[in-house]
């Protein structure tokens, strides 16, 4: 998910009340249930009939789930309780259930299998819930219906196992008025017409977690480009806008080849490339949202200026980091948001070299990030997103590119369509790098620790005293990159290893020397003041 600056702003001054609206429902403890960790979900089959004007949504969803328990009585799903539930029945039966709050609980006692598929049948207007949660929305005389579900809003439309670790497979079938057009997640199966409605049948062929699930429904205008992947595959790129968007739409995502290009190039082939990527628009003005093969953009974002090519990375992005590598637990949303906001500034230095990563990187700094990364009291603050990026972009430097890169390879490979803890990355940067990064780890991801700050001056014209000056932590261990200007004009650049609160370093020059600036391309974040001086 991309947020704007303005809402990340938000997030950072209603802390306390946006913890109160994020955390609820059990996010916390991953489950709505003690039993909900019981069921491994195989397969959803999802039909939804929309109506606009009465804001209902009627539904059946057909569930493939394997027991993990032989003797379990009971599954619950995370449901909201405002939804109304008509009929549970399995193949041979009606099930006995109860609907109590967000809890659907299913009497399953009388099905001795291990493996069983029941289907519920239910109506109801969705509740707002998060940012938007399931919308009938209107702008400019258009409807527009669509969904907004992260962290762990998709119950608040259909009955499921929201753990983001619970991938399955997907099918949806979208029946709307003739006059919309209905896009989801995977390859477009069929499209059928019975009198005035038409119903989109929508097929995933990868596993897909709950909040990555889209229904996007509008009276869109399409048009698809075709990229070729690093395999070879040819991928359908498909996208739909409002009518009065189409032609600033064209401008705006012209881009997303090179995007794919280029993090195929840096990470590894795009992980749907049997379903497809594409882009539709929606009426959450505040960024965009990464569902799976279909991400959805702000209706205001979208110009014709190119003013939206960050959002756009970022959510591409994802499809590498969230959502074919997703989270173990919300704990580990930085291994989401981090990752795809530093891959924005790495598909800036793709295209356009280091000084546009360095400008990028320059954009994400802050003195006052709050909070540690990992289990974050706020899933979606500037810590997350910005200060995420800024330890992936110091992690390069601590063990240099070949390194890193080869780290997000190998962790994109092993973890490909399952789930990924904070840990298992680490693990990973280890066994490729051969060194130890607990210490890294301990000071910038699993603490608040501060940021970088150091005082320094130039000795005797061939050293340098650099001492960390944070007054909450003065330990941090890094790898630094000084460039030394001589005063005939000539420049060299040496990186020396700090591991001490106070360090000395002599220069070896046999030349006078001008000035010494110290991380000059912006790899740490970190202050640097010259003693006298002000950087």
């Amino acid at each position: 998910m991309f947020l704007g600056i303005k809402l990340l702003q938000l997030l950072l001054i209603f802390n306390t009340l946006l913890f109160n609206i994020f955390f609820n429902d059990g996010i916390r403890a991953g489950y709505v249930s003690s039993s909900q960790k019981n069921i491994d979900i195989l397969q959803y089959y999802l039909k939804l009939d929309l109506n606009w004007g009465k804001k209902l949504i009627t539904g059946e969803t057909k569930i493939l789930a394997h027991k993990l328990i032989s003797d379990q009585k009971n599954i619950d799903l995370h449901f909201y309780g405002n939804m109304i539930v008509k009929k549970v029945s399995s193949d041979s039966a009606v099930l006995k259930f109860h609907h109590i709050k967000n809890i659907l609980s299913i009497d399953v006692s009388e099905i001795n299998r291990d493996t069983i598929e029941f289907t519920i049948q239910y109506y109801g207007t969705p509740k707002k819930s998060g940012f938007n949660g399931f919308v009938f929305g209107e702008i400019n005389n258009i409807p527009l219906i669509y969904n907004l579900s992260e962290p762990n809003y998709t119950p608040s439309w259909f009955p499921c196992d929201d753990d983001p670790e619970d991938k399955a497979l997907f099918d949806i079938e979208i029946t709307n008025d003739t006059s919309f057009v209905s896009v989801s997640n995977g390859r477009l199966v069929n499209v059928e017409n019975k009198g005035e409605k038409r119903t989109y049948h929508w097929k995933s062929n990868y596993p897909i977690s709950t909040y990555l699930i889209a229904v996007y429904s509008s009276k869109y205008i399409s048009f698809t480009q075709t990229y070729k992947s690093i395999s070879g595959k040819e991928l359908p790129l498909e996208f739909y806008v409002l009518p009065d968007h189409l032609e600033e739409a064209k401008k705006d995502f012209a881009e997303h080849k090179e995007m794919l290009e280029a993090f195929e190039n840096l990470f590894g082939e795009y992980p749907f490339a049997d379903d497809k990527y594409g882009v539709a628009e929606f009426l959450w003005n505040y960024g965009a949202m990464e569902t799976q093969t279909i991400t959805g953009i702000g209706y205001n974002l979208v110009s014709g200026k190119n003013f939206a090519r960050d959002i756009l990375a970022h959510e591409l992005a994802h499809h590498w980091w969230g959502n074919a590598v997703g989270p173990k637990i919300w704990k580990d949303i930085w291994l989401n948001e981090g990752f795809a906001s530093y891959s924005e500034a790495l598909f800036l230095e793709y295209k356009f070299g280091d000084a546009s990563l360095q400008s990028a990187m320059r954009g994400k700094f802050s003195e006052y990030f709050r909070g540690s990364l990992y289990n974050p009291v706020n899933l979606f603050s500037e810590t997350v997103y910005d200060k995420g990026a800024w330890v992936l972009h110091m992690l390069r430097n601590e063990i240099g590119d070949s390194n890193f890169f080869g780290s997000l390879k190998k962790y994109y490979e092993v973890f490909k369509y399952t789930n990924a803890s904070t840990e298992d990355f680490k693990s990973i940067c280890e066994s490729v790098s051969n060194q130890n990064l607990d210490k890294f780890f301990d000071d910038w991801v699993y603490n608040d620790k501060g940021i970088i700050r150091c005082n320094y001056s130039l000795s005797d014209d061939k050293t340098i005293l650099i001492a960390q000056s944070n007054e909450e932590f003065n330990d941090f261990h890094f790898n630094l990159e000084l460039k030394i200007i001589y005063s005939d004009g000539s420049t060299e650049f040496k990186t020396f290893r700090v591991e001490n609160s106070k360090v000395k370093f002599n220069l070896n020059s046999v030349k006078r020397i001008k000035e010494v600036i110290p991380d000059p391309n912006g790899k740490l974040l970190a202050i640097f003041n010259e003693e006298g001086h002000q950087q």
